[in-house]
């Protein structure tokens, strides 16, 4: 896709950027939710989001950072999902199915941390997006990710202390 142009996405437009960004949000679906399954089946409502949208941008820049905001929203219907049936399953005294694989270590310390947490951490330390791409995904200020991120790196850094788990574990 050129940049400064805008254009509706192609098909050769849409297979390019699920071949390109497909693994990456996996990643970070998965991170999120903790089993690669229902990554997938995320990953899939991301795409799936993108077709049925009338999206239209200038850059693969846009287009990247349109698929993380989406995928975060997929990822807050899922945790609303879940909380729902695990209602349910109080409620009704039949146990919910957990697809959940067990964390260990600092992956479990990370699914701790609030959703917004884990996003802002995740976008910046593995996406290595800047404070600018990170604002347009979590829909903040460019001002606020800077302090979004400190107070995570800090709930992170206690969290780990909690757990007797130091820098070494992250190594």
């Amino acid at each position: 896709m050129a940049d400064g142009q805008v254009r509706e996405l192609s098909r050769a437009d849409f297979e390019d950027l699920y071949n390109r960004l497909g693994g990456q949000l996996h990643a970070y679906l998965r991170r999120q939710v903790g089993d690669p399954d229902t990554a997938s089946d995320l990953l899939q409502d991301v795409f799936v989001r993108l077709l049925r949208s009338p999206v239209q941008a200038r850059s693969g820049r846009e287009i990247k950072g349109y698929l993380y905001r989406t995928a975060a929203s997929v990822i807050a219907d899922h945790f609303r999902r879940e909380g729902r049936a695990k209602r349910w399953s109080v409620l009704t005294g039949r146990p919910k199915t957990a697809r959940t694989a067990p964390a260990t270590g600092v992956e479990r310390v990370f699914r701790e941390l609030p959703l917004r947490d884990r996003t802002l951490l995740w976008l910046a330390y593995v996406e290595e997006m800047t404070h600018e791409e990170i604002a347009e995904v979590i829909g903040v200020k460019r001002a606020s990710v800077k302090v979004l991120l400190s107070r995570a790196r800090g709930r992170l850094s206690a969290k780990l202390k909690e757990h007797c788990l130091g820098l070494e574990a992250i190594e």
